[in-house]
């Protein structure tokens, strides 16, 4: 009995490891580099989904861009149920993109009109608000 209680411990501790794994700083990173090909590494964001409480469904990050720049905008989500929709807006906060008709589609690539703040949205499948450990990530990179 001690024995069995042992090794159920140990896969719990397992599984719990495998599932924070997916949003660490070494997962990211690999992920990252595959996505962005030739793209010139900007920056990357990246947080369990318990981060932002039990309950959010949208998700939204900003960041920033330069007039005439080309960039690509990478979704890293990771351990959901479906393909996280992402969506982008630009300063104006007008969609600039959707993956929401292709929800296979993990990247946009698009040359910046005019400088200021983009804001990436994700939108997370319902049956995952309340799972701590999906992680929401994603990564941009310049040309």
């Amino acid at each position: 009995m001690k024995k069995l209680l042992l090794t159920i411990a140990f896969a719990i501790a397992a599984l719990s490891q495998t599932a924070y794994s997916q949003c660490s700083d070494r997962s990211i990173k690999k992920l990252t580099k595959e996505g962005l090909g030739t793209f010139i590494f900007e920056s990357a964001a990246f947080k369990p989904l318990s981060a932002f409480g039990n309950k959010k469904s949208l998700i939204e990050a900003a960041f920033s861009v330069y007039s005439q720049e080309h960039y690509r905008v990478l979704s890293l989500c990771q351990g959901f149920s479906d393909v996280v929709e992402f969506n982008i807006y630009d300063t104006d906060r007008n969609l600039i993109f959707s993956n929401k008709s292709d929800k296979s589609v993990t990247h946009y690539d698009f040359i910046a009109q005019k400088s200021g703040d983009f804001t990436i949205e994700f939108r997370v499948p319902s049956q995952d608000v309340k799972n701590p450990n999906p992680c929401v990530a994603f990564a941009i990179g310049y040309k």
